[in-house]
């Protein structure tokens, strides 16, 4: 069943229901009114009767009998409705009278009422039809001398009932056909951007089209929100497509290289029993094993599942044992000396953070000369903690930062690939860095744009939320502060994403 059938039975059941309800209330009313328009008709009669009636008079007057009371009504012609009914009864229960209208007609109206010491009114059937009847004792000095009934015929009523009953029944079939009807009209018409929709969606999903888009043109309502999702999704959904494509071309291409590499010298091995055929196997295999690391903690970093131990930290130390390990790394590489160096404390995992700080080393020497010089620096910068990595290479092109920071990016690709990297370093960098609520910028200036003042050289700063003790808090009590991540950098710095090396 359709969303259109169903949306149009609900809200027509729903109509029907409304309506049915509605026409209850309407008969109720209308039988509530009618019937008090009989009563206060009838309750009008009998004081009319009482006011004008003749007596009472006894007929006998001797002291040891009981007399016989009676009465004599009124004209007819005074009571305010001519289909009105009366009828005078003696305390004895004796007929004394009743309205022309009666004719011959001489038993009670409502025989069970005239036992009764109260005003009684009931509804009775006489003969084969239905009656309303008020019954009232007529009193004297506290003394029931007689009762008065007077009724009305309840016929008028009933078949005013059952017209607009069926009045009602007939208009409600007809407003919930009609809903029908035009509710599916409507309905049609309003979901009619769904199904195109589905249209877009069904040919996109068939013809593997992640470029194409939904068009819409209507209001900004519901219906336009879900397309402005679905198209973000699309969009979403081929970034993340040509991202993987992109991926295993990239992962295809760096082991091909190596296996290459490694295949050739094994044939080099059978034939001459080349020694350095062997080294090259090695050095390939490293780098195949290194690039498998880096694609397994990249992929365990993707599904959440490489844990960060995290602890007080003295950066200071940390960036001197780095220090010291870069000496042992590049021995006839570039200068590498300490630039600013305070104390500052973090909380971090140190593990982590030293593979960050020699991915970007590692960076810096590649593309430094050997007279070139890296600085490593630390400091505090009110809630931050500053780390940087400056090298005063070649510089990083402007059109080529913001892309640094992907994986398997090279600025200089085949010169990259000759010194044994895959474009992973400064991903797994970023990654780090915003694993401990950070994140890295970037400023580089290339022989294009350097200038006396400005020389060639990048500068890796790394922004990690910094751990300060309350003057009145002991030394092993302080707080993480967790600094937002700014959308943009200055002084030509690009933020965490946007650039890479």
């Amino acid at each position: 069943m359709s969303i259109r059938l169903r949306l149009t039975l609900t809200y027509s059941a729903m109509l029907f229901i409304i309506l049915l309800i509605f026409s209850a209330l309407v008969v109720s009313v209308m039988h509530w009114a009618l019937f008090d328009s009989i009563d206060r008709t009838l309750s009008g009669t009998v004081d009319e009767v009482m006011t004008n009636i003749r007596g009472p008079r006894p007929e006998l007057t001797l002291p040891d009998l009981q007399p016989r009371i009676t009465f004599e009504l009124p004209d007819l012609d005074i009571f305010r409705a001519s289909n009105v009914f009366v009828q005078t009864w003696n305390s004895s229960g004796d007929y004394t009278g009743g309205s022309t209208n009666l004719g011959n007609y001489r038993m009670p109206l409502d025989s069970e009422a005239l036992t009764t010491t109260e005003q009684t009114l009931r509804n009775v059937e006489i003969s084969g039809g239905s009656f309303r009847v008020l019954t009232r004792p007529f009193i004297v000095n506290n003394r029931i001398l007689g009762r008065i009934q007077a009724a009305a015929s309840l016929d008028t009523v009933e078949e005013a009932q059952s017209r607009v009953t069926a009045v009602m029944l007939v208009a409600i079939g007809v407003a919930v056909l009609v809903s029908i009807f035009l509710g599916s009209a409507m309905l049609a018409r309003a979901l009619r951007p769904i199904e195109t929709i589905a249209e877009a969606a069904s040919q996109i999903a068939t013809g593997d089209d992640l470029g194409s888009r939904i068009p819409y043109s209507g209001p900004s309502d519901e219906l336009g929100r879900l397309v402005g999702i679905f198209n973000a999704t699309l969009g979403r959904l081929e970034a993340l497509f040509k991202a993987q494509r992109r991926f295993v071309a990239d992962v295809s291409h760096e082991l091909r290289t190596p296996l290459t590499v490694i295949q050739g010298s094994v044939d080099l091995i059978k034939r001459y029993n080349d020694k350095d055929a062997l080294d090259a196997i090695a050095g390939e295999s490293k780098r195949m094993t290194r690039l498998v690391g880096d694609l397994l903690l990249l992929a365990q970093a993707d599904a959440g599942e490489l844990p960060m131990l995290k602890q007080p930290l003295e950066l200071d130390t940390l960036v001197l044992e780095v220090f010291e390990q870069a000496q042992v790394l590049a021995p006839d590489g570039p200068a590498i000396r300490l630039g600013r160096f305070d104390a500052v404390r973090v909380n971090a995992d140190p593990d982590r953070l030293k593979q960050l700080l020699l991915n970007l080393l590692g960076n810096a020497i590649k593309y430094t000369p050997p007279d070139g010089t890296i600085t490593l620096s630390v400091w505090p910068n009110g809630p931050e903690a500053l780390l940087s990595v400056a090298d005063t290479g070649e510089g990083i092109p402007a059109e080529d930062l913001p892309y640094i920071f992907d994986r398997f990016y090279r600025v200089d690709k085949a010169r990259a690939r000759k010194q044994g990297g895959a474009g992973l370093g400064l991903a797994i960098a970023r990654w780090i860095a915003e694993a401990h609520q950070g994140w890295i910028t970037v400023r580089s200036t290339t022989a294009k744009t350097a200038t006396a003042t400005n020389p060639t050289g990048t500068t890796f700063t790394i922004h990690l939320p910094r751990q300060i003790p309350p003057p009145e808090a002991t030394a092993e009590t302080v707080y993480n502060l967790r600094v937002p991540r700014p959308a943009k950098a200055g002084n030509g710095e690009t933020a965490n994403g946007d650039a890479s090396s």
